[in-house]
């Protein structure tokens, strides 16, 4: 990939969303309420995630768009996640450790 996806992205500061590429290939995360494990490839510019299973809970202030990530890919500091179809679902940004 040209631009380093590795790292805790998350929808805003303090979010409960976040997405988390490990160097390996391993992807943790969550959309507020459910919590994902899975893994990822570099396929060009992109990353490719692999199929994982969720619950289907809901909670107050989630972010559902993030557990259909299927490929994602870096723009500048800003993290493009999109579905199967390649459909863009949402932005996330870097997390720089700040407000929890």
């Amino acid at each position: 990939m040209t631009q380093n996806i590795t790292g805790r992205w998350v929808t805003e500061p303090g979010s409960k969303a976040f997405l988390d590429f490990a160097d390996g290939g391993a992807l943790s995360g969550s959309d507020g309420a459910n919590r994902i494990s899975t893994s990822w490839q570099a396929d060009g510019d992109e990353a490719v995630v692999d199929a994982f299973l969720t619950t289907q809970m809901a909670a107050p202030g989630m972010t559902p768009w993030v557990g259909r990530i299927h490929r994602a890919t870096v723009d500048g500091d800003t993290l493009i996640v999109l579905d199967h179809a390649g459909n863009r679902l949402g932005e996330m940004i870097r997390d720089t450790g700040g407000e929890k």
